[in-house]
């Protein structure tokens, strides 16, 4: 197992998915989910990892980038889910280790999954006092489309409580309502009214499976969202430079499911997914998720842990 530590936090990671596997502080580890390579497979594989080529699902696995439409790799009925069945997730990344940082890199080939153009990317974890980063970097050979997160599920209380007694924040006066399927329909809604209003620090108390439109600029680096376990008063702040903020209850868990301490429990923590908009390339009003050759996708976010 890889680490970082300060004298506040420290993180460990593995190769599998270039996956943050605990983050201890205060007292207790706060990012539930499998703890060996095995337990991960055998359970949710998503919980801590790199979600790509594009996290989220694709609306009938099939994207269209100038004119051209491309079917991709289907895992999720006649969707995709994270990429697809062979993602980032399930991969080990190749990693160099510095003092204070991890950077993992992965090549995915032409036509990876179905998606055009080979990618090269790089994910480096920070540490500083704190705060853990994570900054992405992704360069591609052709016209490709690109929505990176970790997909870490957190629990403030350590395990003790679970995700419907935490109190969140989220900085978002909009979000995306989804169909039937899960899908988002394309439109961006206004929370004022809704259970979907987050702009106040209050207690999460039931089931969500949303993306918020954070209000700040992408591109820039904003506090997203703030996570608060109310009892021990561990608090973790989301900052982000990307447009959305998704947030899961873990509705799926079950106790089939390996944990680092037992089975994963249903409603037992909170995946928050900062991102661009799932099913961008779907979705024209959506911030676009093209990337083409010559440029750099980036995207950074970081955790920042009080009490």
């Amino acid at each position: 197992m890889l680490e970082l530590k300060t004298d506040q936090i420290r993180a460990s990671f593995t190769t599998l998915g270039a996956r943050l596997v605990s983050l201890d502080f205060a007292g207790a580890d706060v990012v539930m989910g499998g703890g060996t390579d095995a337990d991960i497979l055998a359970g949710d594989w998503t919980t801590g990892a790199v979600a790509g080529r594009i996290a989220g699902r694709i609306t009938n696995s099939r994207i269209n980038i100038d004119g051209m439409e491309y079917p991709l790799a289907k895992n999720s009925g006649d969707h995709q889910l994270h990429g697809g069945p062979d993602n980032f997730s399930v991969r080990h990344w190749n990693v160099q280790h510095a003092d204070n940082s991890l950077t993992f890199s992965i090549h995915s080939p032409d036509g990876d999954q179905g998606y055009p153009g080979a990618l090269d990317v790089t994910a480096t974890y920070a540490v500083n006092g704190n705060t853990l980063s994570l900054a992405f970097e992704a360069r591609t050979t052709k016209p490709t489309v690109i929505n990176l997160t970790n997909h870490a599920y957190w629990n403030m209380s350590g395990g003790e409580r679970n995700a419907f007694d935490h109190e969140m924040q989220i900085m978002g006066s909009r979000y995306l309502p989804l169909n039937e399927l899960l899908l988002p329909s394309g439109a961006l809604r206004d929370v004022t009214g809704t259970r979907w209003d987050f702009r106040q620090l209050r207690q999460v108390g039931g089931v969500y499976d949303n993306c918020w439109v954070l209000d700040g600029a992408r591109g820039s680096l904003k506090h997203g969202l703030t996570l608060k376990d109310p009892v021990s008063g561990r608090t973790m702040e989301v900052w982000t430079t990307e447009a959305g903020m998704q947030m899961y209850t873990a509705e799926h868990w079950n106790p089939g499911f390996p944990g680092k301490t037992g089975p994963l429990q249903q409603y037992a923590a909170i995946a928050i997914e900062p991102q661009n908009f799932p099913d961008a390339p779907t979705h024209p009003n959506f911030p676009s998720a093209m990337l083409r050759p010559g440029e750099v996708y980036r995207q950074r976010m970081e955790w920042r842990f009080t009490t």
